[in-house]
C-alpha cells in the first residue's frame, strides 16, 4: 500500500517552523517526532476527541517506541481561562514534564491555544506540536503562531507568541467534524480572499453551498488552497505585527459577539463580525455598497450563515467588550479593518491598515442589525 502524501509548508517563523499537511498522514506522525531528541510525550486533547483520535494516536506511539502521557482537558471558549491554563501546566509538572519534554496538542483551536499556552510558559517555554482536528484549527489557527487565553471582559486577552515545533495537519481528523463546524471554519478562508485576493475570493466563492458537497469533494486540495491563500498574507509578517494585521477583518466585533455568545462557533461570530466592519466602510463612505453585498452573498446564502448580530448581543454589551479589545489603542475610538474592494483593504496616508472609528458610527451600524 502506497504511503499518503505528505507536504510540507512553513509558517514563516525563524527558526521554521514547519507544517505538513496530507490525508491519512498519522501513520507518518511518530517517525517525524522521533528525529527530535526528548525525553517524554505528553499528548493534550479535548473531551470530544479522546476515544476517536487520541487513545488511538497514542497507541500508534506506543507501538513505535515513544510513550505518552495522555492528558484530557475541558472544551469551551469559557475553559480557555487563566484557571483552565493553571490546571494543565500544574498536570504537565505532577506529569513529570521537563524542560526536554515535548507536548501535542490534539484538537480544536481552544485546546490548541490553551496547550500552546501552556508550553510557551512551563519552564520559560518548551516545545509542542500541534494536531489541529477542526478546519479552522488545520488551516487558519495554527498557521498564527499565537498563544492566548481570554480575561473576563474579553477573547485573547493574555498571550504570546510561542511557534509550533511543526504542525502536522490531517485531513482525515476532519472527516468526523460536523458539517456546522466546517461552515464556521470556512468564514476565515472567504476573509483571506476578501482581505487580499480577489481571485481566490471568487474561486472559493464558486466551491461553496451549504451542504459543502463541492469541499467535501476535495477536502485536501480545498484545505491546501486555504492554507497557501492565509500564508500569502503572512509570508512577510509571519507573526501579524504590521501588514498582516488585516487578517483581523472582522475579529473586533466578532470576538465580542463569540465571547458575550459563549456558545457561537468563532467563524461564525467573524462573519458577523466581518459585515459589520463592512457596514461601517460603507457608512464612512470607505467600502463601495456592492463589496458589502457580495460578502453578505457568500457567507449569508452560500454558507448559510447570519450576518447580522444575535438578539442577545445588544450593542451595548458588545461595545463594552470591545472597549477591552486586545488591539485597541484608544479610549475614544476603535479602529477596524475596513475593505476599499474585494481583495483590498482600506490604507490611510500614513500606510496604516487600520482606520479610526468613532464609537458613535459603530454603535449606529450595530443599532441597524
Amino acid at each position: 500500500m502506497a504511503h499518503p502524501t505528505l507536504q510540507e509548508l512553513t509558517t514563516g517563523v525563524t527558526p521554521s517552523s514547519p507544517y505538513y499537511l496530507g490525508e491519512g498522514i498519522t501513520d507518518l506522525l511518530p517517525e517525524k517526532l522521533a528525529a527530535h531528541r526528548f525525553d517524554d510525550l505528553f499528548l493534550v486533547c479535548g473531551e470530544g476527541v479522546r476515544d476517536l483520535l487520541a487513545r488511538p494516536l497514542a497507541r500508534r506511539l506506543e507501538a513505535a517506541g515513544l510513550p505518552v502521557t495522555l492528558l484530557v482537558v475541558p472544551e469551551g471558549e469559557r475553559n480557555k481561562s487563566w484557571a483552565g491554563l493553571t490546571e494543565l501546566c500544574e498536570r504537565l509538572v505532577q506529569a513529570g514534564a521537563t524542560r526536554q519534554s515535548v507536548v501535542l496538542a490534539l484538537g480544536g483551536g481552544m485546546v490548541s491555544n490553551l496547550t500552546g499556552m501552556a508550553a510557551g510558559l512551563l519552564y520559560r517555554g518548551i516545545r509542542y506540536v500541534d494536531v489541529p482536528t477542526t478546519l479552522l484549527g488545520l488551516t487558519d489557527g495554527t498557521l498564527s503562531n499565537k498563544q492566548a487565553v481570554n480575561g473576563r471582559g474579553g477573547k485573547n486577552q493574555f498571550g504570546l507568541y510561542h511557534p509550533p515545533l511543526f504542525v502536522w495537519a490531517d485531513v482525515a481528523h476532519l472527516r468526523s467534524e460536523p458539517v456546522a463546524g466546517h461552515r464556521s471554519g470556512l468564514v476565515e478562508a472567504v476573509k483571506n480572499g476578501l482581505v487580499h485576493d480577489a481571485d481566490w475570493f471568487d474561486r472559493l466563492a464558486g466551491r461553496l453551498t451549504p451542504d459543502l458537497r463541492a469541499v467535501h469533494d476535495d477536502l485536501l486540495d480545498t484545505c491546501h488552497l486555504i492554507v497557501r491563500s492565509k500564508l500569502a498574507v503572512l509570508a512577510t509578517d509571519p507573526t501579524e505585527r504590521s501588514r498582516a494585521v488585516v487578517l483581523e477583518y472582522g475579529h473586533t466585533v466578532g470576538h465580542a459577539v463569540e465571547f458575550l455568545c459563549g456558545d457561537l462557533p468563532h467563524g461564525v461570530a467573524v462573519g458577523i463580525g466581518m459585515c459589520a466592519a463592512a457596514r461601517v466602510g460603507v457608512r464612512l463612505g470607505i467600502t463601495p455598497p456592492e463589496v458589502l453585498d457580495r460578502q453578505e452573498w457568500v457567507l449569508g446564502e452560500r454558507l448559510g450563515l447570519p450576518v447580522r448580530l444575535p438578539p442577545r448581543c445588544t450593542p451595548e454589551r458588545v461595545l463594552g467588550i470591545i472597549r477591552t479589545d486586545n488591539k485597541r489603542r484608544s479610549s475614544e475610538e476603535t479602529r477596524l479593518i475596513l475593505l476599499a474592494a474585494v481583495g483590498r483593504v482600506h490604507t490611510g496616508p500614513d500606510g496604516d491598515v487600520e482606520t479610526p472609528v468613532p464609537e458613535s458610527v459603530l454603535k449606529t451600524v450595530l443599532q441597524e442589525g
